[in-house]
């Protein structure tokens, strides 16, 4: 309950500090995010546990070395809390969907489709892409639990998971990739969302074309429970489901127009003021107890892990960004943009995906990338840059076994990560990535319209 109770304070703390300004706010914010850190620590594997301590000791080695002391060993431990807070909250957003009965439906529409490979492909992509823009990787774990009855061959799952998934890391605010790439590049959503869109489009196409099953063969089935919605109840259930996703992203453009405050911080709000408002509509305190019960078991054993890698990357990352590594990634990334637009996405793209498969996350590696380029002095539009990263990012969480969504998928369908990523899905990403330089060429040769 302690560790519950960090959680949740931590997550109010982020909000609370963006409308109050406080030194002793802030002190008292880093407290609970070291606390926190280490409290939560122990939960995690071995693997884990020597990753994020080692980052989390070298940040402070690194801030004592240029003369850091007390509090300020510490620096920067907080300074990815708008995304875990995200990951945090997130979960929250599926109580309505799973309560109102809309995934269900969703699940019982998939079951009677399991003969037919061609379309459950499409109904498990679509059911991914409906879920993935706002449920994060909760997106994974709640389809998987739902559809792991059904006998689908690991390939075909594999597929539609990430053809489903990876499209979001693009576009949707709810994402890691698009929140630190416009938090560091000071944009507004809405002056990168067309983009996003665009390339996920084309991205879900791609998938689709390259996947859909040619051959009618039928799984192997076994029985799952799953009642029996009539058709119009059901189509009433997925236009719900649509209206919920896409509600969602309209009314955080809005708000970020009116408000003119973080989308970061406002997705933060969203996720606790949606449940808050259904629990005050449909109020039952056996339910909220009930629901709060399992947020609190599913927080502390999927998402430990992020937690803490999140609170020592941020440790980490601020500390390396006071080291002479800076101006050496800067002086490349400078000469890069000064060579072509080309050349300067495929020296993100490597950059990133080499870092990934050495253990050292996107969130630690962008940030450095961002602060390294000098905006004044290259003709490269944000938004191309901002792009070139979201996309170097997917690609690296996708094909890297050591990252979360790599690993989440091989859980999945109990396969390793490089057959996963590069045997069973290398032409997608492959074929993705061509028509990802093809894009950024359009882009800078458009970039007056951006």
């Amino acid at each position: 309950m302690v560790r519950f109770t960090l959680i949740l304070s931590l997550s109010f703390i982020y909000i609370l500090q963006a409308f109050v300004k406080s030194d002793t706010l802030e002190v008292i914010f880093t407290i609970v995010a070291v606390t926190l850190f280490l409290t939560m620590l122990p939960l995690l594997d071995l693997k884990g546990r020597l990753f994020t301590l080692t980052l989390f000791l070298l940040g402070m080695i690194i801030h004592f070395a240029v003369g850091d002391t007390g509090i300020g060993l510490f620096e920067g431990i907080t300074q990815n809390m708008a995304l875990l807070a995200i990951i945090i909250l997130a979960p929250l957003l599926s109580i309505p969907l799973k309560r109102e009965g809309i995934i269900e439906t969703v699940v019982s529409y998939l079951n009677e489709m399991k003969s037919n490979p061609q379309k459950i492909y499409l109904g498990l992509t679509s059911f991914m892409l409906a879920l993935s823009p706002v449920l994060n990787m909760g997106a994974l774990r709640i389809v998987h639990g739902f559809v792991e009855n059904i006998k689908i061959p690991s390939r075909f799952l594999s597929r539609s998971y990430f053809v489903g998934f990876t499209h979001a890391n693009i576009w949707s605010p709810f994402f890691a990739s698009v929140g630190i790439v416009l938090y560091y590049m000071e944009m507004t959503y809405l002056s990168y969302v067309l983009v996003g869109v665009i390339f996920a489009i084309l991205q879900i196409a791609v998938g689709v074309f390259l996947f859909r099953p040619r051959n009618l063969e039928v799984f192997n089935e076994v029985a799952v429970s799953a009642e029996v919605y009539d058709k119009t109840g059901r189509k009433k259930d997925l236009t719900k489901l649509l209206i919920f996703v896409f509600g969602l992203v309209f009314l955080l453009i809005v708000l970020e127009q009116i408000f003119r405050i973080s989308m970061l911080l406002l997705v933060t709000i969203i996720c606790v003021m949606i449940p808050m408002l259904w629990f005050f509509l449909r109020w039952k305190t056996s339910i909220v107890k009930e629901e709060m019960h399992l947020y609190k078991d599913k927080l502390l054993t999927q998402s430990k892990t992020e937690i803490c890698m999140f609170l020592s990357a941020g440790l980490f990352g601020n500390a390396i960004s006071h080291t002479p590594v800076k101006d050496f990634i800067e002086q490349i990334m400078q000469w890069s943009a000064t060579q072509s637009v080309g050349i300067l996405f495929l020296f993100i793209l490597l950059f990133v995906t080499v870092m990934a498969f050495m253990g050292v996350h996107q969130i630690i590696v962008t940030p450095l990338i961002l602060i390294s380029l000098n905006f004044a002095e290259i003709e490269i539009s944000q938004v191309t840059i901002a792009f070139m990263c979201m996309f170097s990012w997917m690609l690296a969480a996708a094909i890297s076994p050591l990252n979360a969504l790599n690993i989440i998928v091989s859980q999945c369908v109990k396969k390793d990560g490089l057959t996963v990523a590069f045997r069973w899905n290398g032409k997608y990403f492959l074929v993705v990535t061509t028509i990802a330089f093809i894009y950024v060429f359009i882009l800078d040769w458009t970039k007056h319209l951006f």
